[in-house]
């Protein structure tokens, strides 16, 4: 009668498959530290590039100013995340870029969390209380949705939650939970900042401010996320007209922003 192996005794790993099994953890942990890093670095590139044009537009510095480049940081991040996805698709040179889109939508989530936690309990004198329920309760309201929606994504985005929902159900969740969280920082966005970016087209920035030539911030980062949504249609419609839709964005939107620079300047006095 042959011996055989008792299935329920440990087994001991050869060093070789001990140094494997050590050297895939310290590559896995590498990339991962590699790729938060590369966001975070664009994060903080962002926020300081945000926070020098908000201080040369109205001349001063403080938690006001550092919060709006918060809410420009976050909206930026879900633009690009948004992005990387048809740029796959149209274009082999953007797949290296796609393993970042985790990353920067974990970043994007703690730039709109500081937003939200220094709008509520920091500025008091900027953002009452009583605002959030009269004149301002829809931009509340769509902006707490942003922000429970990237809160429940960045508590899934991790492997054991791959795991336990199943890849596909995971990325159901995570595909769409990163539209709606967009669709509803625009409306937050929009319904307050709309008619003031329309009145600094028709007359300039306030007298307050130092440079009220220069556009809001929100005007060019505004410009930028209707490029995100055009091209995703555009793709999504077919992927020639969405490479046509990406050249012509890729050229019109500089152009847009210069001639944005140029009509202010009527507004020097």
């Amino acid at each position: 009668m042959q011996n055989t192996p008792n299935n329920s005794q440990p087994q001991v790993l050869s060093e070789s498959s001990l140094e494997r099994i050590q050297q895939h953890s310290a590559a896995y942990w590498h990339e991962r530290m590699y790729e938060y890093g590369v966001a975070l670095g664009l994060a903080i590139v962002q926020f300081v590039a945000f926070s020098v044009y908000l201080y040369g537009r109205r001349g001063f510095y403080d938690l006001f100013i550092i919060n709006k480049a918060f809410a420009g940081v976050a909206a930026v991040l879900l633009g690009i995340v948004l992005l990387l996805g048809p740029l796959g698709r149209m274009f082999n040179m953007f797949d290296k870029y796609l393993r970042f889109r985790k990353e920067l939508g974990i970043m994007a989530f703690f730039f709109a969390l500081m937003h939200t936690v220094s709008s509520l309990f920091f500025l008091p004198g900027r953002f009452p209380l009583e605002r959030y329920f009269t004149t301002g309760k829809w931009p509340f309201l769509f902006g707490l949705i942003g922000i429970v929606v990237l809160m429940a994504i960045f508590a899934i985005s991790n492997n054991r939650a791959i795991q336990r929902m199943t890849a596909h159900r995971w990325w159901f969740w995570q595909r769409w939970g990163i539209r709606i969280a967009l669709a509803a920082v625009a409306l937050h966005v929009g319904i307050m900042k709309v008619p003031g970016w329309i009145e600094w087209y028709r007359q300039g920035g306030s007298t307050q401010l130092v440079r009220p030539e220069w556009p809001g911030l929100g005007i060019l980062i505004a410009w930028f996320m209707i490029v995100v949504i055009v091209v995703r249609i555009a793709e999504a419609i077919n992927i020639k007209v969405g490479k046509i839709v990406w050249y012509s964005c890729v050229f019109f939107l500089p152009v847009i922003y210069l001639a944005t620079f140029i009509w202010g300047r009527q507004f020097i006095k």
